[in-house]
């Protein structure tokens, strides 16, 4: 049983890429063995502080979600065809008591976050080899990628899509996604591996190069960014990788600008998405503003504020999305309407007199309803209001605060352990990083992917930084 929890524990990067079903049964299984462990070696464990505020929360949502869906949990919505509306088929919404059930079973993140800590705290789990098979992991998906868009096909035999590739991850384009996450754990574990600083460096380089490469190939744009700002601050806090990154990204710079050079559909790809960044970070992006109006935008259907960066993303579907979720959260702003509400209360106030919840697009109007906001922050004012989005805002205050605590002062320490604490960071900073698109925050892939970083970084701080 001992070994079966170890391996669960250190091939949770493989069940990433295989698939949500995977990752659900993968959880579950960790759980139970680490429970009987923990119940049969009568293993010790420490309590936390910041344990109360989870449990609140889980509590809260449970009951929050329940109460509300005793109201909505019959409720059907029949979506006729409008005239110009573009992909709208008559369907019906249907969630029933799903919702109650699954707001109850997040509990088990809760459990996933005692049961890892248990674990390291006794001595069965380390860092060391979970950063290993990361590692080994994170570069299998990144050279699949990296041929695919050489060649056209991957190992699989999945096929490029132009601007798109998605290596070992085939239909779903996520493959950015899953390498951003994960890839600074991956540089990292060269600390692991290597003592020799002469062949650490320039493996580190080379890794650098492969990984950047393939998140730039994939084609995820704000993964890509994300990515990028990662290597900032990894560059900026981090001491031990500082040259190595600076070599890497140089490299990775000279083939991404030969690339954007001589490729169409890269270049495309890419070229409106940072002419938006750029456009909300400097003045000169105002120039283009009244080109970008006249291409996407149907003034009649603006709602909001004129202010440049809300023009920008008004030439975005995530803009309407963003939008509407607030008109959600506005209904019912203190508790929210429960888990995987915005689903239903978006399709139903999705009316002709409310134009704001419609994307125009040269005369034709797209349905701006979605499964969720894709932003954590609103689905969660969303679905469980001021007072569950609080619990979690406090939440991820404490962790900030330890990621400053961490660069001003654990940083420093030339241990393995602090050395290797220093990715999950970086990544859990880049998770709950407020400006950017994301999936739901309660879904499998995105919410056990939260949780466990957390869970290895709460369990792997210094009692000087608990």
């Amino acid at each position: 049983m001992l070994k079966l929890n170890e391996i669960l524990f250190y091939s949770f990067p493989l069940s990433f890429i295989v698939g949500n079903f995977l990752i659900n049964l993968h959880l579950l299984l960790f759980i139970i063995t680490s429970l009987f462990l923990i119940v049969n070696k009568k293993l010790d464990f420490r309590f936390k502080s910041s344990y109360w505020i989870l449990i609140v929360f889980f509590f809260y949502f449970f009951l929050s979600t329940t109460i509300q869906f005793q109201h909505i949990s019959s409720l059907k919505i029949l979506l006729y065809q409008h005239p110009g509306l573009l992909n709208a088929k008559p369907m019906t919404i249907s969630l029933g008591d799903s919702s109650i059930v699954k707001s109850f079973i997040l509990v088990r993140f809760l459990i996933l976050i005692f049961v890892v800590d248990t674990l390291f705290f006794n001595k069965i789990l380390d860092l060391k080899k979970f950063f290993i098979f990361t590692l080994f992991c994170t570069s299998f998906v990144s050279l699949d990628i990296i041929l695919q868009y050489v060649t056209e096909f991957d190992l699989f035999s999945y096929k490029s899509m132009a601007n798109k590739n998605s290596g070992p991850f085939g239909d779903e384009m996520i493959a950015g996604g899953y390498l951003q996450r994960f890839s600074f754990i991956s540089f990292f574990s060269l600390f692991a591996i290597l003592d020799k600083k002469k062949l650490k460096n320039p493996l580190l380089i080379f890794l650098i190069i492969v990984h950047t490469l393939a998140i730039f190939y994939a084609g995820n744009k704000m993964s890509f960014l994300l990515f990028l700002f990662g290597c900032f601050l990894t560059f900026v806090f981090i001491k031990k990788i500082r040259i190595a990154m600076f070599a890497g990204m140089f490299a990775f710079f000279v083939i991404f600008f030969l690339t954007m050079k001589y490729d169409t559909d890269v270049r495309n790809a890419y070229k409106s998405f940072f002419g938006n960044v750029a456009g909300l970070l400097t003045k000169s992006g105002s120039s283009n503003l009244q080109a970008l109006d006249k291409q996407k935008i149907d003034q009649k259907a603006s709602v909001g504020s004129s202010k440049r960066g809300y023009y920008l993303l008004r030439g975005s579907h995530h803009y309407y999305i963003y939008h509407n979720s607030i008109l959600v959260w506005q209904k019912q702003p203190l508790f929210g309407f429960g888990l995987k509400s915005f689903r239903i209360k978006c399709w139903e106030d999705l009316t002709e007199n409310s134009m704001s919840l419609y994307v125009k697009n040269k005369n034709k109007k797209q349905l701006a309803c979605s499964t969720h906001p894709h932003n954590y922050y609103l689905e969660l004012l969303a679905e469980s209001g001021i007072l569950g989005a609080s619990l979690i805002f406090i939440f991820f205050i404490i962790l900030w605060k330890d990621f400053f605590h961490y660069f001003i002062r654990y940083n420093h320490q030339k241990s393995l352990e602090g050395v290797l604490l220093a990715p999950i960071v970086i990544t859990i900073f880049l998770e709950i990083w407020p400006l950017k698109s994301t999936g739901s925050f309660f879904s499998t892939g995105n919410a056990t992917f939260l949780w466990l970083s957390v869970a290895m970084l709460f369990a792997n701080r210094t009692k000087k930084l608990i």
